[in-house]
């Protein structure tokens, strides 16, 4: 860890005139929390640029070309063809592995893993951020306790948004403004929503008002479970899908964590169900599973823990886990399949 820091004060050193400019304190956040970023040319001849982020207003590069995204964005910056040459963009279960729909690009462009961008699967690797020598660091509150020695390494900017990742189109939306790429973000999502209500028509033909309710394994608390509402997959089903959401979902909140006597609140037609392994393993043993409408009606659709939480809260990530949760639903299959 000494040899580490080291390096990385030695690094800022070097490159000390990129060091974050924050011209409000770290626990500032209430103007910044609207997800409005304000951009403006600085006197340095356009070679700057002042925006405002969750810290408050930081001077950037006005055109990086080696940016390292420690956020989770690598979606939103391939949209924007952002270059980026470090990224946390991997598997929440092993913070090397990246998910299958960016390796093709990661390889082709030689972009470097650093960690973890959840802030669950383990401590971002500082040094090899140092080493990549980025000109933009761009980070989010879940690893709030490295900001300082990330604003040692380059200039640093902090997305307005919360640990739940359940505001992912204001966190699309402030990349775009940052790099005065605002049209294509509103043409990606005017498409993205057009697709949406395509998938969403053929649903209702099928299923008509029959309700939904999303529930995952909990791999980390054996016999508990978390039921969605704005979180990820149930963000999918319940808003971008529009199927009506079963009596016992939560309203408003990412998802609540309950055990398997909360299943006899729940009333849904049809359930998509996460776990490690894709199934619903001694879950199925439960009197209070085994009681549910859906369960006796055979419409339960498995999906893999890893694929849900590397899909379901990007861009692109969600289009594809779109897909898939339409084709589980119209074919009666697992979502993995």
């Amino acid at each position: 860890m000494k040899k580490m820091l080291s390096g990385l004060l030695c690094f800022a050193m070097l490159f000390s005139m990129a060091a974050c400019t924050s011209t409000t304190g770290t626990n500032d956040t209430s103007e910044s929390q609207s997800g409005e970023a304000e951009i403006s040319q600085t006197e340095q001849n356009g070679d700057t640029i002042t925006v405002t982020d969750m810290k408050g207003t930081v001077e950037i590069p006005a055109n990086p070309q080696r940016i390292v995204d420690t956020s989770g964005s690598a979606d939103e910056l391939i949209i924007l063809e952002m270059p980026f040459v470090g990224s946390a963009n991997t598997s929440m279960f092993d913070s090397t592995t990246v998910p299958e729909y960016l390796q093709e690009y990661f390889a082709e462009n030689n972009v470097e893993t650093v960690g973890n961008y959840s802030g669950s699967a383990g401590d971002l690797d500082l040094e090899k951020i140092a080493e990549l020598e980025p000109d933009l660091i761009i980070m989010n509150i879940r690893h709030d306790n490295v900001y300082d020695q990330m604003c040692e390494i380059a200039p640093t900017v902090m997305l307005d948004d919360d640990i739940s990742y359940v505001n992912w189109r204001g966190r699309f939306q402030q990349l775009g403004e940052w790099f005065g790429k605002e049209d294509v973000v509103e043409e990606w999502l005017a498409n993205y929503d057009t697709q949406a209500a395509e998938y969403a028509e053929q649903l209702k033909a099928v299923t008509g008002n029959e309700t939904f309710a999303v529930i995952e394994d909990n791999s980390v608390r054996s016999g508990t479970y978390y039921v969605y509402s704005t979180g990820g997959p149930g963000e999918l089903i319940y808003d971008a899908l529009e199927l009506p959401a079963s009596s016992g979902v939560p309203e408003d909140v990412w998802g609540e964590e309950v055990d398997a006597e909360y299943f006899s609140q729940i009333d849904a037609d049809h359930i998509f169900y996460f776990s490690d392994d894709g199934t619903v393993g001694d879950t199925a043993d439960l009197p209070t599973w085994q009681n549910l409408k859906a369960v006796q009606a055979g419409n339960v659709y498995c999906g893999v823990n890893e694929q849900q939480y590397d899909l379901a809260y990007t861009p692109n990530g969600k289009l594809i886990y779109m897909e898939r949760i339409v084709n589980a639903i119209l074919n009666h299959q697992n979502i993995d399949e």
